[in-house]
């Protein structure tokens, strides 16, 4: 199974909410089933399961009492151990998102409110490194690492993000603003090596962190010049729906701002009274 990923805030999913539009033969409600009926045959949390009835044993055949301490047990109410943690690949190594807690603060005041983003179902929790997405054309990695900020292989040294969900109950689309800090010349370079890439790569084939590998085409969007540089981009993913994206450096900072529709066939730009919005607030904290 293959999807269209996009980072949005959210703690539960190590601070980037996959939200997906999935290309397999199976449907969210047969999977729904499944689900419930495996709760349904399992044990409750914490319950033991009944013991079984020991074989009937005649006093002829009983043993003489074992000198040996009896073996220890887990009582019936006692929850069995946790697990250790599943530790995931998060991209590069590095300073990381939040390592310089000056540059977080500027980063965190900037990022626009509920108030401030499109209606829908906001969300502005902070999010955790990313897994790194590969390209199969090593000259084609600085796209990638442009439109995602956070896995370049110099890491931001601070991150900030909020997104909008459409649709309810069922999610139609997502608008996404994320702001990446790096150092002067980190974003400089990371910016004008994946404006440069982008010219000689409107496909690219990647591998995420799982091995999973999609083909999805990018072309770039005329549209007026924003900040210090700026460049508007259209992916179509190989799993179907379509992004816009506005990429904008302000000084140090990358601003990511993204336009999701799952059922599009062609990439829509974010609102630009959203993308000034952003660079305006940035620019007025600083950042």
């Amino acid at each position: 199974m293959r999807r269209i990923v996009i980072r949005v805030g959210a703690a539960a999913v190590a601070g980037a909410l996959l939200l997906t539009a999935t290309a397999c033969g199976r449907d969210e409600e047969a999977l729904a089933r499944e689900y419930e009926a495996g709760r349904a045959s399992a044990p409750a949390a914490g319950k033991a399961a009944a013991p079984s009835t020991p074989a009937a044993t005649t006093p002829a055949a009983k043993a003489a009492p074992s000198l040996a301490p009896p073996a220890a047990t887990t009582a019936p109410e006692e929850p069995p151990p946790a697990l250790p943690p599943i530790e995931e690949s998060s991209g590069p190594t590095g300073a990381g998102n939040g390592s310089d807690p000056a540059a977080q603060s500027r980063l965190d005041a900037a990022l626009l409110t509920a108030a401030e983003m499109p209606a829908g179902a906001y969300d502005g929790s902070r999010g955790d490194p990313e897994s790194r997405e590969r390209a199969q054309q090593p000259s084609c990695q600085a796209v990638i690492d442009l439109l995602r900020p956070g896995q370049a292989a110099t890491a931001p040294i601070a991150s900030a993000q909020a997104s909008v969900t459409r649709g309810d109950p069922n999610p139609t689309g997502f608008t996404v603003v994320e702001l990446f800090a790096f150092t002067d010349a980190g974003a400089r370079d990371l910016f004008a090596q994946g404006r440069r890439a982008l010219r000689g790569c409107p496909s690219i084939t990647s591998i995420d962190a799982d091995g999973a590998t999609e083909t999805d085409t990018y072309a770039e969007i005329p549209h007026a010049a924003l900040g210090d540089e700026s460049l508007a981009v259209g992916m179509s993913p190989g799993a179907g729906g379509a992004l816009g994206m506005i990429v904008v450096r302000v000084g140090p900072t990358i601003v990511v701002v993204s336009n999701a529709d799952l059922a599009a066939a062609t990439p829509g730009l974010p609102a630009d009274d959203l993308v000034a919005r952003q660079i305006a607030k940035l620019r007025t904290a600083g950042g």
